[in-house]
C-alpha cells in the first residue's frame, strides 16, 4: 500500500506546494494569529445565557403561550426571586433581627432594581375594628422597643412571614430555626451580575471575573455571614454557570494536558503533540469567541419574543467535547499521514522534504470532510428536540467542526514546519505501537479464520441478542409507570451545585416545616368579572374562589407555602365578609402602605394576582407532575378561575417532557441519515475513484449498514448501562449520543476508507481487511485512547452529571473503537461484491 501513498502524494503535489513554501508558512501563522488575537478578545466579552432563559422553543407548548400571555399583562413584575435564608442556630433574637435589617438595608443599596420583602422591610400588620383599619411596621425602628414574644405571635398570625420570611419550627419547638429575605428582580435581570454582587458583599472583597472563569465554584462567606445561604434558582443558576464553566476548563484543560503526553509517547515526538493540542485549543477559543461575533451578526434564535442570541451556557461544556474527539482525530491522522510519508521517503534512502511529505495529507482531505459533514449535520439535527440549549450545542459543535477542517490543512502542516516536529521512533512509541498492533492482528486473525458468511452470521446473531435485550428494558419503561422506569427522563439541578451556599438553603427550606426551595409562579385572573365599576382584581367572588383554591393547593402532597394577596387582604378584615368596594379599597391601602410600591406589581394588577406555591422543586419530574396537577385541579374545580403559568421555573419540567418525547425519535433519525450519507458517499466512490484493476468494491449500502453497525452496538450498551446504574436521561445525556456518533463515525469511516482504497489497488478482501484493521487500526487505537484519557477526567468532577457524561463517553468511546476493530471486521468482507466488468 506504500504505492498507493505514494501515487496519491506526487498526484496531489503540485497543489500544495505553494501552500507550503517559507512566505506562505509565514502569511498562515500571521493570518491565524491575527485571528487568534481578534477570537481571544471576543472571548472577554462573552455573555452567559441562563439555562433556562427561552428554554422551550415550539410556541405550541401550553406553558410557553402562558408565558407569553403574561408577559403582555400590562405593568406585572414577572421577574425572579433571589433568597438570602439566614441560619438562626438561636431562633429569632433582636441580634438575629438585627442582622435580617442590616442585611436588607445592604440588598436595597447593591441591588436598587430590586424590591427587598423581609421581616425589617416591608410587612406590615394590619389591626381593624368596624370603623377603622391601621398598620404599622412589625418591627419598630428602635429595636430596643421590641416585646420579641408578642411579635412572634403576631408574625404565626401572617401567612407571608410564618413558613416563607421566617421558617423551620417544629410543632414541639417555640422558635424559628431561620430567616429569609427575598429580592424580587426585573424581568431579564442578568443573574451572573446578580452573584457577582451578592458574592463580592458577603465575601467583602473584590472578586476578579478571571477568578470565576478558572477556579472559584461557590461564595464562601466572611465570618459576620457564615450563616447566610442562598435560595432560588436565579441564584442557583447563576452559581451553576460560573461553577460549570470553571470545572469545565480545568477538567478539559488537566484532559488535554494528558492527552498531549499520551500523543507524545505515541507519536514519537514532543513537538507533533504540542503542534495538535495547540490547534485544539485555538478551535476552543475560536468557536467560544464565534458566540459575541454571532450576536454581533443578529442572529437569533426562535421567534417573536422567544428569539434570543446565542449564548454561553452550562452545556457550553459539550461543544468542547465535539471539538475533543473531532480535533484529536483529525490532527492525529493528519500527523500520522505526514509521518508514514516521511518514514516512506527516508527508508528508500532520498532526501527528505517535509513540505512534500505533507502532500500525503491530500488523500485524507475528502475523508475529513464526510466525517466531519455527517458529524456536523447530526449535531444539527439536535434542533428537532426543540430545546434552545440542547440546539446551541448542536449549532456550536458544527461551527467548531468547521473551524477544526479549515485548521488541520492549513495551521498544523504550517506550524509543523515552522517547529520542525519530526517523528521520533522512541522504545515507549515502539511499545505502544507494537501492543496495539498485536490487538488489531488477532482480529484480523480471529475473522479471517473464519469464512465471510460464518463470520456475518456470528456477528447479526451478537447484535440481534444485545438488540433483544436492549427492546426488552425499552419496552419495560413503556408500560411501567414513571417512578419504576429503568431509566428516569429527570433533570435534579441541585446536582450541580452539591454542598454549596445554594444546596446549604435548599436542605433548610425544603424541611417539613420550610417554605420549599422554589417558587411555582401563577397568575390568577376571573373568566368573568361581577362588577365592571372596579378592577377585576378586587372582585369579591374572585378573592373568595383564590382563597379557597389556596386551602385546596396547601393540602397537596408537596406543597410547601401558598401564598398569594389574598392572606394579606384577610389579615385585614376577613375575606368572607368584605365587598368588592372594600377589598379595592383595602388593596389601595396594602400599595400605599408598602415602603416599595413596586413590590406591588409583583403581587397583583387590575387583570389579576400573583399565586406563589412553595415545592422542593429537587427533580423535574415530581415538579411536572406537580405543576400538572395545578393545572388540572383548577379545570376541573375553579372553571370560574384562568390560572396562567409563568416564570422561568416552569422550564425544568418542560425540557425533560421535550427530552423524553423527542430524544429516541432523534437518535432513531440519526441512523438513516448516516445511512443515506455513507450509502452515496460509497456509491460515488466507487462510480469516480475505482482503480481500473480493482477486482472488488464495495456495495454501497452493505457497507453503509456497516458504518453505523458501531454505533448501534455503542447506544445499546449504553441503555443497558443507563439501567444499570440508574443514570438518568437529561440534557446532558441527550447530547452525549450526538458525540457518540461522531467518534462512532470517526472510526468507521476511516477504516472502510482504508478498506476501499486497498480493493481498488487491486488486493483482496482478506488481504484489504489485513490492511484496514491490521495495519491501520492503530491508529484507531490511538485516537480512542486520548479522547478516552480527555473524557476521564470529568469523573472526578463535583457535578454528578459531569461525571456521568465522562463515563458515558468513555462507555462510547470504548465500545464504538471496539466495535470498529473487533465487530466491523466480522462484516466487512461480506460488503464486497466483484467489479462489474471483471470476473473474480
Amino acid at each position: 500500500m506504500d504505492s498507493v501513498a505514494e501515487r496519491a502524494a506526487i498526484g496531489w503535489g503540485a497543489t500544495l506546494m505553494p501552500l507550503l513554501s517559507i512566505t506562505s508558512r509565514r502569511l498562515v501563522l500571521g493570518c491565524w494569529g491575527l485571528l487568534l488575537l481578534i477570537f481571544g478578545w471576543l472571548n472577554l466579552h462573552v455573555v452567559p445565557g441562563g439555562i433556562v432563559s427561552g428554554a422551550i422553543l415550539q410556541t405550541d407548548n401550553p406553558y410557553v403561550q402562558a408565558q407569553q400571555q403574561v408577559a403582555a399583562v400590562p405593568g406585572l413584575a414577572t421577574g425572579d426571586t433571589l433568597g438570602l435564608v439566614l441560619a438562626l442556630p438561636d431562633g429569632l433574637t433582636p441580634a438575629a433581627i438585627g442582622q435580617i435589617r442590616q442585611i436588607s438595608d445592604a440588598m436595597a443599596a447593591l441591588l436598587p432594581q430590586a424590591s427587598v420583602l423581609s421581616l425589617t422591610h416591608n410587612l406590615n400588620r394590619y389591626q381593624s375594628d368596624e370603623q377603622s383599619l391601621s398598620s404599622e411596621p412589625y418591627v419598630p425602628v428602635n429595636l430596643a422597643a421590641l416585646d420579641l414574644t408578642q411579635l412572634k405571635l403576631q408574625l404565626q398570625q401572617n401567612p407571608l412571614a410564618h413558613g416563607t420570611l421566617l421558617g423551620g419550627a417544629q410543632p414541639d419547638q417555640t422558635d424559628y430555626q431561620y430567616a429569609q429575605i427575598l429580592l424580587q428582580l426585573p424581568a431579564g435581570f442578568s443573574e451572573q451580575q446578580l452573584i457577582d454582587t451578592v458574592a463580592e458583599y458577603l465575601e467583602q472583597r473584590r472578586i476578579h471575573p478571571l477568578e470565576w472563569l478558572l477556579w472559584k465554584s461557590d461564595i464562601q462567606p466572611a465570618a459576620g455571614f457564615a450563616n447566610v445561604s442562598l435560595s432560588g434558582w436565579a441564584a442557583g443558576r447563576g452559581l451553576m454557570h460560573y461553577a460549570l464553566i470553571s470545572d469545565v476548563l480545568w477538567y478539559c484543560t488537566l484532559g488535554l494536558c494528558l492527552a498531549t503526553l499520551a500523543a507524545w509517547l505515541a507519536l514519537g515526538s514532543w513537538r507533533q503533540a504540542l503542534c495538535s493540542s495547540a490547534v485544539i485549543l485555538l478551535s476552543f477559543v475560536l468557536v467560544r469567541g464565534s458566540i459575541p461575533l454571532l450576536d454581533a451578526l443578529g442572529l437569533v434564535i426562535g421567534d417573536g419574543s422567544q428569539a434570543e442570541p446565542v449564548r454561553e451556557r452550562v452545556y457550553f461544556l459539550l461543544v468542547l467535547s465535539s471539538l475533543i474527539v473531532s480535533g484529536i482525530s483529525l490532527n492525529t491522522r493528519a500527523l500520522e499521514a505526514f509521518n508514514s510519508a516521511w518514514r516512506h521517503t527516508k527508508a528508500r534512502g532520498l532526501m527528505v522534504d517535509a513540505g512534500l511529505c505533507w502532500q500525503a495529507l491530500q488523500p485524507q482531505l475528502p475523508r475529513f470532510n464526510l466525517v466531519l459533514g455527517i458529524a456536523a449535520l447530526n449535531f444539527l439535527s439536535l434542533s428537532q428536540i426543540g430545546i434552545r440549549g440542547v440546539l446551541e450545542v448542536g449549532l456550536l459543535s458544527a461551527l467548531g467542526l468547521g473551524y477544526q477542517r479549515v485548521l488541520v490543512s492549513t495551521l498544523l502542516p504550517a506550524l509543523q514546519l515552522s517547529t520542525q516536529a519530526l517523528p521520533g521512533e522512541g522504545r515507549m512509541q515502539r511499545a505502544i505501537q507494537q501492543t496495539m498492533a498485536r490487538l488489531t492482528e488477532a482480529s484480523v486473525r480471529f475473522w479471517l479464520a473464519r469464512s465471510p458468511q460464518q463470520a456475518l452470521r456470528q456477528v447479526l446473531w451478537g447484535v440481534l441478542l444485545l438488540l433483544l435485550l436492549v427492546s426488552t428494558l425499552v419496552a419495560h419503561d413503556v408500560l411501567a409507570p414513571q417512578a419504576q422506569r429503568l431509566i428516569q427522563v429527570r433533570e435534579k439541578p441541585i446536582d450541580y451545585l452539591p454542598d454549596t451556599i445554594v444546596d446549604r438553603a435548599r436542605q433548610q427550606l425544603n424541611q417539613s416545616s420550610g417554605g420549599g426551595f422554589a417558587q411555582l409562579s401563577y397568575f390568577v385572573s376571573p373568566v368573568q368579572v361581577a362588577d365592571s365599576r372596579y378592577p377585576a382584581v378586587a372582585d369579591a367572588e374572585f378573592v373568595r374562589a383564590v382563597q379557597r383554591l389556596q386551602q385546596k393547593l396547601a393540602a397537596l402532597p408537596d406543597s410547601r407555602a401558598v401564598l398569594s394577596v389574598v392572606d394579606q387582604l384577610e389579615l385585614m378584615q376577613p375575606v368572607a365578609g368584605q365587598s368588592t368596594a372594600q377589598l379595592h379599597d383595602h388593596l389601595q391601602l396594602l400599595r400605599w402602605d408598602l415602603a416599595d410600591p413596586r413590590l406591588a406589581d409583583a403581587w397583583w394588577v387590575d387583570q389579576g394576582l400573583v399565586l406563589w406555591l412553595g415545592h422542593p422543586a429537587d427533580d423535574s419530574v415530581s415538579l411536572r407532575q406537580y405543576a400538572d396537577t395545578v393545572q388540572l385541579l383548577v379545570q376541573q374545580e375553579f372553571p370560574q378561575l384562568r390560572l396562567q403559568a409563568f416564570g422561568n421555573l416552569h422550564s425544568y419540567h418542560q425540557t425533560d417532557l421535550y427530552i423524553s418525547e423527542r430524544k429516541p425519535l432523534n437518535t432513531l433519525l440519526s441512523v438513516p441519515m448516516v445511512l443515506l450519507l455513507t450509502a452515496g458517499w460509497f456509491w460515488y466512490a466507487n462510480r469516480r475513484l475505482q482503480q481500473k484493476h480493482g477486482r472488488y468494491r464495495l456495495s454501497p449500502l452493505a457497507a453503509a449498514a456497516a458504518v453505523c453497525l458501531p454505533f448501534v452496538l455503542a447506544y445499546a450498551v449504553v441503555v443497558v448501562v443507563m439501567a444499570l446504574l440508574q443514570i438518568p436521561l437529561d440534557q446532558a445525556t441527550a447530547c452525549a449520543t450526538a458525540l457518540g456518533i461522531n467518534a462512532a463515525i470517526d472510526f468507521d469511516l476511516y477504516l472502510l476508507e482504508d478498506f476501499r482504497s486497498a480493493l481498488a489497488a487491486g488486493q483482496s478482501p482478506a488481504q484489504a481487511l489485513q490492511f484496514s484493521i491490521g495495519e491501520r487500526g492503530p491508529l484507531t487505537l490511538l485516537d480512542a485512547g486520548l479522547n478516552g484519557i480527555v473524557f476521564s477526567f470529568l469523573l472526578f468532577s463535583s457535578f454528578i452529571p459531569m461525571q456521568r457524561l465522562g463515563l458515558l463517553m468513555l462507555v462510547l468511546l470504548g465500545v464504538c473503537a471496539w466495535g470498529a476493530l473487533f465487530v466491523l471486521p466480522g462484516v466487512l468482507r461480506s460488503c464486497c461484491r466483484p467489479t462489474p466488468d471483471r470476473s473474480v
